[in-house]
């Protein structure tokens, strides 16, 4: 259960690599958000793509949109994940294995279905871009 998975969060050295580049540009966007700085482009550096960068705004956006609270994201360099950074590698990997029913019950308790099916699609795409 979501609770269980909160309670032993993972580490960024535990993640697999398109899990840890998400994760990484994530942190970039936020940071260089905090900063004043242009954040697709420390995205964009990070990733080495523009469409990546565009994808990672996206989601961000729909992420912004859907949670019922405000989503938490370390700074670059913890080591440990926050709870929402684990849930969206957690996301990311469900996507890319196109298992949208865990997808759906690893967020039944968070979001309703047409903010799953957002993310899901937003996720999809950006898993593409990643992978």
């Amino acid at each position: 259960m979501l609770i269980d998975r909160i309670a032993t969060l993972p580490r960024t050295s535990s993640l697999d690599p398109a899990q840890a580049r998400l994760i990484g540009a994530m942190r970039s966007w936020v940071a260089a958000h905090r900063k004043g700085h242009v954040p697709a482009q420390a995205v964009k550096d990070r990733l080495g793509s523009a469409r990546a960068a565009a994808h990672v705004e996206l989601l961000l956006a729909e992420i912004g949109c859907a949670w019922p609270e405000p989503f938490a994201i370390a700074p670059p360099c913890c080591p440990q994940l926050s709870h929402d950074e684990a849930l969206v590698a957690d996301m990311l990997l469900l996507t890319l294995g196109g298992d949208r029913p865990a997808f759906d019950r690893l967020l039944s308790d968070l979001l309703p279905v047409d903010e799953r099916e957002r993310l899901f699609l937003s996720m999809r795409v950006l898993g593409d871009v990643l992978g």
